[in-house]
């Protein structure tokens, strides 16, 4: 067994999401400026003028979204594009922040959908060498502890997702163990102490079974895809302007759309129907007419879709106080499953998946009636404690 010292599960990923982003302004403007048959300083120029702009789109999203191809979009649709660095200040503007923290610990999110009638993934096991208390999980401290847990239940997969993480990062996938070590993949067979110190690090880790996609979803993807669902929550109705599905491709085991290969298709809300199949290609997303290895991608209307967006209304329900929040929803054979609930969402996916900007009129409005002016400030008053007031 390998006992080298290793970066952690979290890291490793971590830095690979920094190297996509490594390229220098200077290699963005010329890559767009060779792509578009444009000058560097017409590219220039127009990037500032755009960033400039309340939606704040920087040149690694001006790249990504093909907004230096003249022919692409028309103004009005170039400023629907919405950049990430305005993304927190919107949601907390949206949003009661005291919330925050009941979506981004796994756990509790968890029990409260668990709760509430929703249907998750069966959490197994916690690992964590703190005092904290998780009822009703197997709690994992030691080496010992994690053997024990391992041998019982690897037959049938078990996924690891660090309790507070963000972005896929850090997922982890234990395929086989026995008294020696486990096989954690890609890796090689290890030590339970290793496994604890090299991968798992100073990280708490929420364990589950294992799910698996749909027969009709199986051969798009190499691991559990998701539909991510950005929902708009007001006093009467969840609404769903955009969704996506993001697939895991290759020896990816997390669909984040930023891992290399991975893909991801545009919904049709209202039927489900997948309308594009996107990839990312060095510094842009290439469009694809199907799935590179297996057709049938486009166009296929994902199973249980009528049960997935009632499963998802529910949810949203439930954190009503969290007002633009999104979900992560697998499809299995035997329905939808919520894997994630999100305090706010990242414009990234659904604007990449889709080639189009989120930001129409409805959803403008929305953040506006919620907080945000697009001058930059947020338009609500806080109480003492950072409420929302009235």
């Amino acid at each position: 067994m390998n006992a080298q010292a290793q970066v952690s599960a979290a890291n490793k990923d971590k830095e690979a999401f920094a190297a996509i982003r490594e390229a220098s302004h200077q290699e963005q403007l010329v890559f767009a400026a060779r792509k578009s048959g444009r000058s560097v300083l017409s590219i220039q120029r127009d990037f500032m003028r755009l960033s400039r702009q309340s939606t704040k789109i920087n040149m690694t999203e001006y790249l990504l979204h093909g907004l230096f191809y003249t022919d692409r979009y028309t103004e009005e649709e170039r400023l629907t594009f919405i950049g990430n660095n305005v993304h927190w200040p919107i949601t907390h503007a949206c949003n009661d922040p005291s919330w925050q923290a009941s979506t981004e610990d796994k756990v509790i999110a968890d029990t409260i959908l668990k709760a509430g009638g929703v249907a998750v993934p069966a959490s197994l096991a916690v690992i964590d060498r703190t005092q904290r208390l998780y009822p009703q999980l197997k709690q994992i401290s030691s080496a010992d502890h994690l053997r024990a847990f391992c041998v019982e239940h690897a037959e049938n997969g078990i996924f690891g997702k660090i309790i507070d993480g963000m972005i896929g990062f850090g997922a982890l996938r234990i395929d086989a163990a026995d008294e020696d070590g486990l096989q954690c993949f890609g890796h090689n067979k290890m030590s339970y102490d290793d496994f604890l110190e090299n991968v798992v690090g100073d990280n708490k880790y929420l364990l589950q079974r294992r799910l698996f996609n749909h027969d009709k979803i199986a051969p798009f993807a190499t691991a559990l895809a998701t539909v991510r669902m950005v929902n708009l929550v007001d006093d009467a109705n969840v609404t769903v302007p955009v969704a996506a599905m993001a697939l895991s491709q290759g020896n990816n085991i997390a669909d984040a759309f930023w891992r290399d290969d991975n893909i991801a298709c545009a919904i049709d809300v209202p039927t489900g129907r997948l309308t594009t199949v996107a990839q990312r290609n060095l510094h842009e997303i290439e469009y694809l007419d199907d799935h590179p290895s297996v057709p049938g991608l486009k166009g296929l209307v994902l199973p249980y879709w009528d049960e997935l967006c009632d499963m998802n209304a529910r949810a949203a329900r439930l954190f009503t106080p969290i007002r633009y929040q999104s979900t992560d929803i697998a499809i299995t054979n035997d329905g939808p499953v919520i894997v994630e609930i999100n305090y706010g969402s990242g414009f990234g996916l659904p604007q990449q998946a889709a080639g189009r900007g989120m930001l129409t009129p409805e959803v403008r409005a929305f953040f506006e009636a919620n907080g945000w002016s697009f001058d930059g400030r947020s338009k609500n008053k806080r109480s003492f404690f950072g409420r929302k007031k009235g």
